[in-house]
């Protein structure tokens, strides 16, 4: 009977121990994937705002190219000499222009969102520390 008691006593003790370093672990894993993200998200974050840094500049010189374009081909067309390649050519500059604001704008959008994420984490992470 005694033996039985120890017996069980050492499966309870080894099943416990077995059960904490699993949370241990566990908790390990949860911190290491945190940390990933934040990474993760630093990362993204920076390459977004290069990449908007870039389509700025890029779109303010497309803009003031278009305007000076629209000028001389409405000066063109009250003249009555526009022709059908400048009006394409204008046509494409506003396209490109169109599809780089759009993409200032999805960039803009995404930046916001890394931010509001990182946000939501920190609040999350400090809520859990109280």
């Amino acid at each position: 009977m005694r033996r039985i008691h120890i017996i069980y006593t050492i499966a309870i003790v080894a099943t416990l121990l077995i059960a904490a370093c699993g949370n241990n672990s566990r908790r390990d894993e949860i911190e290491q994937r945190k940390e990933a993200l934040k990474r993760h998200q630093d990362s993204s974050l920076l390459a977004a705002q290069q990449e908007l840094a870039f389509v700025d500049s890029t779109l303010e010189a497309v803009k003031v190219e278009y305007e000076q374009k629209k000028a001389e081909v409405e000066r063109h067309r009250a003249e009555l000499t526009a022709t059908a390649e400048e009006l394409t050519a204008l046509t494409m500059l506003g396209l490109r222009r169109d599809s780089l604001q759009a993409q200032w704008n999805l960039l803009g959008a995404k930046i916001r969102y890394i931010r509001q994420k990182q946000s939501e984490s920190e609040s999350e992470g400090e809520l859990r520390e109280e």
